[in-house]
């Protein structure tokens, strides 16, 4: 069955279940327990809140990872066990660096991972295309269809 992650949404099944997302400048954040098929999928907006309390834990970057790492160890994860793979972050619209809302979604996930210990696996980031993004929890691939192309990470 595809479960859709909405917006600022944050789903955790497992195999043989597929995570399905759209995306632009959101970052969609993919953990795995490789033993265990259990997946989760975040679709953060924004790179971080202040807010710990936070209603939608998936719509930042920096609730959405504890909040998936808590629903996966919940689920029957072994958060040493771990892998992360990334989409998303694409710059959508013209405007300065200092904009790049997409790119600062990336890295600040990537600042998390590496703060949790887990190990990036694969990533299809940045450019300005919007991602359709399908993780496959039967084997931890996620297929990238961007522009036509179809992109396994």
């Amino acid at each position: 069955m595809v479960i859709k992650v909405r917006i600022g949404g944050l789903e955790v099944a497992r195999s043989p279940e597929v995570l399905e997302t759209l995306l632009g400048s959101c970052v969609a954040i993919m953990l795995y327990d490789t033993g265990k098929r259990i997946g989760g999928m975040a679709h953060s907006v924004l790179p971080e809140t202040r807010d710990e309390n936070v209603r939608d834990p998936g719509k930042y970057v920096n609730t959405a990872i504890p909040a998936l790492i808590t629903k996966m160890t919940i689920a029957g994860a072994r958060a040493n066990k771990l892998v992360a793979k990334l989409a998303g972050g694409a710059a959508m619209f013209k405007t300065n660096n200092s904009m790049n809302i997409g790119a600062k979604n990336v890295e600040m996930a990537k600042k998390l991972l590496k703060q949790y210990g887990i190990p990036l696996k694969g990533e299809d980031t940045g450019g300005n295309r919007s991602r359709i993004v399908k993780f496959y929890l039967r084997d931890g691939k996620v297929e990238v269809k961007k522009g036509g192309q179809i992109i396994t990470i």
